[in-house]
């Protein structure tokens, strides 16, 4: 046979390999900053519902406020990175008297390139992070330090909530809360894991984790419910109770 010359075998190279074109696949998503409102004077109210078990963890109490998160100025965090200072108020929950508002707490909120970062009570938890797609999931409470609510509750929920994943369940979902609706919102489900929870067998141990939060675009937090408890059953004389807590923020208005 012949052997085939330098041009020809150039040509059945460029017949027979036509897919050797490299390709770039690109992809947008939203900054995790878009979904806050970051700029002094901005503030939201919420109906604030506080679940507490009391009378020795035999009974839950739910408490009604409303609480008005205000955004302050820029501080620095011990990274020294820019933050914005927060600062929680409340008031009873049919108040209508701005004297009535009385501080509670500060947080910052720490917008980045990546993340958007929250720390309460010296905790930092990574909210937000890219890319903001469905079905994204990452380690949002990566930096917290173990059981980091043992001062305040005597449970084991957070044994392990270092390696919860974080992930956005619904992306530009349109949401109605207090009968107004949020466009371009954003669910995030951080844990929702339970054990003989509701408790149908009071003799066994019982266990529940819920946290989820959602963001509207250009506006910030809209909605937040967390639920975390732990149950020990009846032991000797002693009866069966719960130990933990619940929260949901529902907003009401923002400027």
């Amino acid at each position: 046979m012949k052997p085939l010359n330098l041009l020809t075998a150039i040509t059945l190279i460029i017949l027979f390999v036509p897919g050797c074109k490299k390709e770039t696949a690109s992809f947008n998503s939203d900054q995790p900053s878009e979904y806050f409102n970051l700029a002094p004077g901005k503030f939201i109210i919420y109906d604030l519902d506080s679940t507490l078990y009391v009378n020795y963890g035999q009974t839950d109490t739910v408490i009604h406020y409303q609480a008005k998160d205000l955004v302050d100025t820029v501080i620095t965090d011990n990274l020294n990175r820019p933050a914005w200072r927060v600062i929680r108020y409340l008031r009873d929950a049919q108040s209508t008297n701005e004297a009535d508002w009385v501080p509670k707490l500060t947080y910052m909120i720490v917008p980045g390139e990546k993340t958007v970062e929250v720390v309460e009570n010296n905790l930092r938890y990574q909210k937000l992070q890219l890319p903001v797609t469905t079905g994204f999931s990452w380690k949002g409470n990566s930096s917290l330090p173990n059981s980091p609510y043992e001062s305040i509750y005597q449970f084991s929920n957070d044994e392990d909530i270092q390696y919860w994943d974080y992930n956005y369940d619904a992306i530009n979902e349109a949401i109605d809360i207090n009968s107004t609706t949020y466009q371009n919102t954003i669910s995030i489900t951080q844990a929702a894991d339970s054990v003989n929870a509701p408790i149908d067998y009071p003799e066994v141990f019982a266990y529940r984790n819920y946290w989820t939060e959602k963001y509207a675009k250009g506006i910030g937090l809209v909605y937040k419910e967390v639920s975390m408890w732990e149950y020990q059953p009846p032991n000797g004389g002693s009866p069966g109770y719960r130990v933990g807590y619940g929260l949901t923020l529902r907003i009401r208005e923002h400027n």
